[in-house]
């Protein structure tokens, strides 16, 4: 037993002492011209190594590559200031290379959609090789794992105009594994496992912070559940999942935003305070499609936003539904739009001006609402409201019609206040784009002054009529 563990020590020491020698005789930056053409081959981009190459054996054998840079099409796509991998030192002796794991530390990203409609990560097609002139076999892939610290992702819109910036990206997989089946496209042959935590994601009229996740990905299928992160001032949690094992990528998306703030997300949308209180926000929706403009078309599902003892800022509702004369002058269109300001407000108001009934002489006004509630179907990119309505400590309001997110119009979508039954006492229609909406004279349909109730209600029961047309029969009751 004593000569079998000497000679174990023995060939431990002879590995090491042989490792020690790889480290200090072989000069990996004389094989820089080649690792960066083979690197280039493999993305079809322009790979340099500007740094220095070197191999180290602690804490474990491996080759590390500092300062490296990913071009594409003339421009940077991609850089690190370190791109570590490891290696299984037996093999290494052999000149055969077996990766254990892959390090990226401080890496940016710079994606940029250009005016022509095309991506900085796009390439143009390769030149097909003759049949077995110079092909290599395409073997599998093993990484235990694989690691992104402290990353950045810069994001820019030519056509749009859109940025986005995301920062502090820490990613964590393991058992990477994709299999050598020639002929299978990469999405349906890698898996993985591991986390993903991301500091901050900046837009130009939102910000995500502490965005945490665990993701998996097998088959041709990524699921990210749970995931979770603050977005205005609330927590939100949910998950994704994405197959891409069709054609055309598929989304779904279930989640819930928990008390958020809504003075910040209308802040994203009209630059000032409208709207205050804490509210939560929960989408249930699917997409497919091979860009934003397709999903938007597929996307059905539902949205739902509830919210209670919330401010809105800049009119009195009760005082200007108390005389005939006010109410007449109230723009319901102005009063309904917050109702659009939750699940599809960035879309329905972000070019509507909240200015009709909010006006500066009434800056100091403002309404409590007791409850509101706003839940809507989506289909194929239409959103139809199922129970959208608001209640303040004397009256309610309520809306119907559809929003076609598409086309970005209102359709027959009505503003009405309501009496006890529902029945609408005012309406007011909006019609046309979000960014230049058509707006009808608000009609009475009843008095709203005490008076002219009692009036109105002695002549329908002289005439034998007490029923009106509900608008509205959701789950928000009429202020006792």
């Amino acid at each position: 037993m004593k000569k079998v563990l000497l000679a174990l020590g023995i060939l431990l020491g002879l590995l090491v002492l042989a490792g020690v020698a790889v480290v200090l005789l072989v000069d990996v930056n004389a094989h820089k011209p080649r690792i960066e053409a083979a690197v280039s081959d493999a993305l079809g981009m322009e790979f340099r190594i500007r740094g220095k190459a070197g191999l180290r054996l602690i804490p474990s054998a491996g080759i590390a590559l500092s300062d490296v840079q990913v071009r594409n099409r003339g421009a940077e796509l991609a850089a690190a200031e370190t791109l570590r991998v490891g290696v299984r030192l037996a093999p290494l002796l052999r000149r055969q290379v077996e990766v254990t794991e892959l390090l990226l530390e401080k890496p940016t990203v710079r994606i940029e959609k250009g005016a022509d409609g095309k991506y900085s990560y796009e390439t143009p097609p390769r030149p097909k090789k003759p049949s077995g002139e110079g092909e290599t076999p395409s073997g599998s892939v093993a990484v235990s794992g694989v690691a992104v610290r402290d990353g950045r992702i810069f994001y820019a819109d030519r056509i749009a105009g859109g940025r986005t910036e995301i920062s502090g990206i820490d990613l964590t997989l393991s058992d990477l594994a994709v299999p050598g089946e020639p002929g299978t496209p990469l999405t349906k042959r890698i898996s993985f496992r591991g986390t993903l935590k991301v500091k901050e994601v900046k837009g130009a009229d939102r910000t995500v912070s502490d965005l945490d996740a665990k993701v998996a990905f097998s088959g041709g299928v990524c699921e990210i559940r749970p995931f979770t992160m603050k977005l205005f001032g609330g927590k939100g949690e949910g998950g994704i999942r994405v197959d891409l094992t069709k054609e055309k990528p598929g989304v779904q998306l279930k989640y819930t935003l928990s008390n958020f703030r809504a003075e910040e997300s209308l802040a994203a949308i009209a630059r000032k305070k409208y709207l205050s209180g804490p509210m939560t926000l929960s989408p249930e929706l699917s997409f497919r499609g091979k860009d934003a403009a397709e999903m938007k078309r597929t996307a059905s599902g539902h949205l739902t936003l509830r919210g209670e003892d919330l401010t809105l800022h800049g009119i009195d509702i009760d005082g200007t539904l108390s005389t005939v004369q006010q109410a007449q002058q109230l723009n319901l269109a102005d009063v309904g739009a917050f109702l659009l300001a939750g699940p599809l407000g960035t879309a329905a108001t972000k070019g509507y001006q909240f200015s009709g009934a909010l006006t500066a002489a009434a800056a100091e006004s403002e309404s409590r609402l007791t409850r509101l509630v706003s839940d809507w179907t989506v289909r194929d990119g239409v959103a139809e409201a199922k129970d959208v309505a608001f209640a303040t400590r004397k009256n309610r309001i309520a809306l119907r019609g559809k929003l076609d997110i598409v086309n970005e119009r209102f359709v027959d979508v009505t503003v009405a206040a309501l009496d006890e039954k529902g029945c609408a006492k005012l309406r007011q229609k909006i019609t046309g784009p979000f960014r230049d909406p058509k707006m009808d004279k608000v009609s009475t349909l009843e008095s709203l002054a005490s008076p002219m109730l009692g009036i109105f209600a002695q002549a329908k029961r002289l005439m034998g009529r007490t029923e009106c047309e509900t608008f509205y029969a959701g789950s928000v009751p009429h202020p006792r």
